[in-house]
């Protein structure tokens, strides 16, 4: 495949991806759960302007804006402190955007506010393009194992197949596109390494690639513990490298790693006097002895696998890696899932509010696109190459379905099939 058509594809993909968030999004309440810079999305958010307009100031702040916004952050008016739970990771990633869109605003004379409609484009378009370039880092990744054209194929599939698309144009301004990006980078970044970079700098991108994956969210650390065997044909070599480092190659990865946590700290100690916190007071893992498994995987309310059945094929690819003596890749996925799914099963809330099947997993298709390619590759030498295309084009079929049906939220018992037999056999919205 010429590298002109990889490119056209992906200007495509990210062009009508950007369409598709924009038309979802013009037509419903920007100030309510639908909105991209709601609640959680507000307080991902809260570090740009409160860095570039308000110098960090409360009081200078449109009143009400953290209320109007679902109370993502709060304004405490009395001490001029911004307060919110949410780190900084994503509104680092989506500062090159913010700063473009208001310097584009400013020069065509758009006024542009603040969380107004031009913050929202800003979300609408920044999710779609790291979304595009999150599937070029994996098409790298897994070209010269699978093919051009199978590994371009497959990995539109998972999108199309996948909550990853609701992600990039139905919720976009959540974290989990975000860190997607950050995962494929890193995933690349390894291989490279494993493959005999000797660039120093590459030593030091991995460590900041790293942090700054943590920095999105702190559950990302499984994927840190897994990534470094994904790449099974030269894991061997390559953690032989990494134990005959000299210690400043050490100290590079830890620059890295550390250098992304600064602004984080800095603001942590800003707003809650120590560099150092647990801002989720009264949330965490309160079910670590009975995690609802059952719920979080199967639920009409955001169960992974009634939403998204597509995962049921991560078991099954690793299964199929097992067989070819892959075993390394086929662990790591499992362990992946699993821990992953043990770890939102024992949050305290286990649905994480309104989403769409299991959303914290969404990240992880980044990991899980290893096992899957190679899925497909061997049902296409063994059985054809149509048979990989129809599986996936009849779940991505059954996802789009959902996608165009679902309200952005689960307001029904968390049982009621009846319900859910309504979002996939009834009318779009």
């Amino acid at each position: 495949m010429k590298p002109k058509t990889i490119v056209l594809v992906l200007v495509i993909l990210t062009g009508l991806n950007i369409f598709l968030a924009l038309n979802r999004h013009s037509r419903s309440d920007p100030y309510s759960y639908h909105g991209e810079l709601w609640a959680d999305r507000a307080g991902y958010f809260m570090y740009l302007p409160a860095a570039t307009s308000f110098g960090f100031d409360a009081r200078r702040f449109p009143p009400g804006l953290d209320t109007l916004t679902g109370h993502g952050f709060t304004l405490d008016t009395l001490t001029g402190k911004i307060l919110t739970k949410y780190t900084s990771g994503v509104a680092l990633l989506q500062a090159p955007f913010y700063l473009a869109g208001h310097g584009l605003a400013r020069v065509m004379g758009i006024s542009a506010g603040h969380y107004g409609p031009v913050d929202r484009i800003i979300v609408d378009v920044a999710t779609p393009v790291l979304l595009s370039l999150g599937l070029l880092f994996l098409f790298m990744l897994l070209r010269s194992r699978h093919g051009d054209r199978l590994t371009a194929w497959t990995l539109l599939g998972i999108y199309a197949g996948s909550n990853l698309f609701y992600y990039t144009i139905g919720d976009p301004g959540m974290s989990h596109v975000y860190s997607f990006f950050l995962f494929a980078l890193l995933l690349l970044l390894l291989d490279q390494y494993f493959r005999g970079a000797e660039r120093t700098w590459l030593l030091f991108l991995i460590g900041l690639v790293a942090g700054w994956i943590v920095l999105v969210r702190p559950t990302n650390l499984v994927f840190l513990l897994a990534a470094p065997f994904v790449c099974a044909e030269e894991i061997r070599a390559g953690w032989r490298r990494l134990m005959v480092l000299r210690p400043a190659a050490y100290l590079l990865l830890m620059a890295g790693a550390f250098l992304v946590w600064i602004p984080q700290l800095l603001y942590w100690r800003y707003a809650f006097g120590s560099a150092v916190t647990w801002p989720y007071v009264n949330e965490g893992f309160t079910n670590w002895a009975s995690p609802e498994l059952l719920k979080f995987w199967f639920a009409p309310n955001n169960g992974l696998f009634s939403y998204t059945p597509l995962y049921l094929l991560v078991p099954l690819s690793a299964a199929g890696l097992w067989h070819a003596r892959d075993r390394i890749t086929a662990v790591v996925a499992v362990f992946a899932m699993v821990i992953t799914s043990y770890l939102g099963a024992s949050w305290w809330v286990w649905h994480f509010g309104c989403g769409f099947g299991g959303r914290i997993m969404v990240e992880y298709l980044a990991l899980f696109a290893v096992p899957l390619t190679a899925l497909s590759d061997t049902a296409s030498r063994r059985w054809g190459r149509w048979l990989p295309i129809a599986v996936f084009g009849m779940l991505a079929g059954y996802n789009l379905k959902l996608v165009y049906s679902f309200g952005d939220c689960w307001f029904h018992e968390v049982w009621d099939w009846h319900a859910f037999g309504q979002l996939v056999f009834g009318p779009t919205k």
